[in-house]
């Protein structure tokens, strides 16, 4: 399918901006969720030390007195949890924050870290290992080594930083601090900047791509008036192009300008040839017609039907030689003006014969053309009819994508053995079937010339129905 230079220009433009901004966007999103993810971390190192700073121990223990340093870590379900866990793995502390989660998430003690899988050496993962998504062993911490996991496993639903330290009052033994947020509100804020980056996003895209059709319209408007002011060249409205186009196409414009009048100057000339070889060729014909008086008898009808036939072989020749054809610049004349005219000489010369002529031609129903073709090409058809007809005539003429002509009479009409033959055989007049046909060589001629078609069909009057349709 063809698609025109503005729609091409929109769909490149809507693919690329689209892409790039996708990709913008993608990277942008990705961004702003790991600074997001990156502020989370760093809130809850700072819970992390605010634990160690508020943590008190003896010999033989440890606690965080109340009140607790984050006052979400002594309210039930608040979304942030913390626990501290020895070597042996085991919950030393957890906040009452914690004390309400679900066992597939933090449970509280005992069962928090009791709540195993099998691993690979026989110990087992404890289900804070599996909220975090990890099977089998808990990965040891270095003394002071953080670990944020911050992936979106099945059944994770926190975020979770560890932070092992040795602890001096307990004999140097190894704690590590455990806190959790809920992931949901770092989510939604991710989520609503997404939201908000791709609405955002699309309705730049839409912007972009109406600024560009409005650019292109207006870029291409030279373009628009050039094709409408061609057409009205075919139409024959215009003689000239215009003047007022870019740098760019005026040159074209020139080019144009120049075709249509050396066009023009050729018709004009080829015109005058064949008017003059036609008078040239006259004058010797009549002085020879002359000299047939002084001829004997027994070969004066010999060669007067040999000066007849070549007189009306050159006649047709010239006429079919005079013929213009479809040009790419023509006026369009009205077909009815053209019918009328022709039907008013034709009853004008078969006054003697009363004929009665139905025309029907819508008003405005124009044919681009030149108007001797046209002259010659209704003409041949309209006098036929009047040559063969009893008492009728129709015209008609419509337009559906094409134009078609249809002249009908009520004649004795034409066998259809004989249709093709008239239609495909040679143009000289003589040459067409007696009583038939007069004329139609030259109309096949001409609606070839003009990508038409010629039909010769039976008509409903009872005669011979002539169709031609043209583009």
């Amino acid at each position: 399918m063809k698609t025109g230079i503005q729609t091409r220009l929109l769909i490149l433009t809507a693919v690329v901006l689209g892409t790039f901004l996708t990709l913008a966007g993608a990277m942008l999103e990705r961004s702003f969720r790991a600074r997001v993810l990156t502020g989370a971390e760093e809130q809850l190192r700072l819970v992390t030390f605010s634990l160690m700073g508020a943590l008190e121990s003896d010999g033989n223990g440890f606690g965080v007195p109340e009140p607790l340093p984050e006052p979400r870590l002594s309210a039930p379900a608040s979304g942030l949890y913390a626990w501290v866990t020895d070597a042996a793995d085991r919950v030393r502390w957890q906040s009452p924050s914690s004390r309400s989660l679900a066992p597939t998430q933090l449970v509280s003690p005992p069962d928090l870290h009791r709540y195993r899988t099998r691993g690979n050496d026989g110990a087992s993962a404890s289900p804070l290992d599996r909220a975090r998504g990890l099977e089998g062993d808990q990965v040891a911490l270095a003394a002071g080594q953080f670990d944020f996991h911050t992936d979106a496993a099945v059944g994770d639903p926190v975020l979770h930083l560890r932070y092992a330290v040795i602890w001096e009052d307990l004999e140097e033994s190894l704690l590590t601090f455990h806190v959790a947020a809920d992931r949901a509100p770092f989510e939604a804020v991710i989520q609503d900047f997404r939201q908000s980056l791709y609405v955002g996003l699309g309705s730049v895209t839409l912007l972009f791509v109406l600024a560009q059709f409005l650019s292109v319209r207006w870029s291409l408007r030279p373009l628009r008036t050039m094709a409408q002011q061609v057409r009205e060249l075919e139409e024959g409205r215009r003689h000239r192009m215009g003047t007022d186009y870019p740098h760019e196409l005026e040159g074209l414009v020139e080019n144009l300008d120049r075709f249509v009048a050396h066009e023009e100057r050729r018709r004009r000339r080829y015109r005058r040839a064949m008017e003059d070889l036609a008078h040239s060729l006259k004058t010797p014909l009549a002085v020879l017609r002359n000299a047939l008086d002084h001829v004997p008898e027994d070969t004066r009808s010999l060669l007067t039907e040999q000066l007849d036939r070549m007189q009306s072989t050159v006649a047709h020749q010239l006429s079919r030689a005079a013929v213009s054809g479809p040009v790419l610049v023509g006026r369009s004349e009205p077909l009815g003006t053209l019918v009328r005219r022709l039907v008013r000489a034709l009853q004008t010369a078969y006054r003697d014969r009363p004929v009665d002529v139905t025309i029907d031609v819508p008003d405005g129903l124009r044919v681009r053309g030149d108007e001797r073709d046209l002259m010659e090409m209704l003409g041949n058809v309209l006098e036929n009819a009047f040559k063969y007809t009893h008492s009728a005539i129709r015209v008609r003429a419509r337009r559906d994508g094409q134009l078609s002509l249809c002249v009908d009479d009520d004649g004795p009409g034409l066998a259809p053995g004989l249709r093709a033959e008239v239609l495909n055989r040679g143009t000289r007049a003589d040459e067409v079937e007696a009583g038939q046909g007069i004329g139609l060589a030259v109309v096949a001629d001409l609606v070839r010339l003009y990508q038409g078609q010629l039909a010769l069909e039976d008509s409903d009057l009872g005669g011979l129905r002539v169709r031609i349709e043209l583009p």
